[in-house]
């Protein structure tokens, strides 16, 4: 499957609410780009970077391609477009660079389920659907196109016009237990948030852990 499957880093977010230019943020380390990058690379893949136009190229390593916004202020979705208008597979597995706790045994069950009738394939770890990490099929573009033609930004919009197929929380958490791909980091206290995870794991591997909300 890995061959016809590119992983895509959107990582042209301003960073506004964290008050920083957010692929360059530190977290375990490296930067959260080069832990996005690192994730997929450990399900298999191949990986492109997304950014917004004149955005300053992260130095991160093992990447294919930097594809840049054809639509500014579109956010993820646009995005999504640059990435579906270049695809040379079939496939696109899309990961944020704000999520640094991917767990790659998630994005290789995503990987698993890709469909000949399904457009994308995104969990559901909560109530509502959760657009990334996600599996795009290229036949998603026409949907994108018409989405962005509108006026339309959300992900989760898109979601409803695809053939799409909804990973249920029990299965997701048969790859990662405390869905831990599902936190997100949008302002200081996330990151902080999210330190004390790592710096934590040791303990939590060895202890039974209460469940996290995903945030998005």
């Amino acid at each position: 499957m890995s061959a016809e499957v590119i992983g895509a880093v959107l990582a042209g977010g301003r960073g506004r609410r964290i008050g920083a230019d957010k692929p360059l943020l530190e977290f375990g380390g490296q930067t959260l780009v080069r832990s996005a990058v690192d994730a997929l690379r450990l399900a298999g893949l191949e990986v492109a970077l997304l950014l917004r136009p004149h955005q300053p190229v992260p130095l991160t390593a093992h990447t294919v391609a930097v594809l840049r916004d054809e639509v500014e202020g579109a956010g993820p979705l646009g995005g999504l477009h640059a990435l579906l208008r270049w695809l040379p597979v079939e496939w696109a597995l899309v990961v944020p660079c704000d999520q640094p706790l991917l767990q790659p045994e998630l994005l290789r069950g995503l990987l698993a389920l890709a469909k000949d009738e399904t457009d994308a394939v995104v969990g559901r770890p909560g109530e509502e659907i959760e657009p990334l990490p996600g599996l795009y099929r290229c036949t998603c573009l026409s949907a994108v196109e018409a989405a962005l033609a509108q006026g339309k930004r959300s992900l989760r919009q898109l979601l409803s016009s695809l053939r799409s197929h909804e990973v249920p929380m029990a299965l997701l958490r048969q790859w990662d237990s405390q869905l831990l791909s599902y936190v997100n980091v949008n302002t200081p206290a996330d990151l902080a948030r999210a330190r004390a995870l790592i710096m934590s794991a040791d303990t939590e591997r060895r202890e039974p852990a209460a469940p996290l909300r995903p945030r998005r």
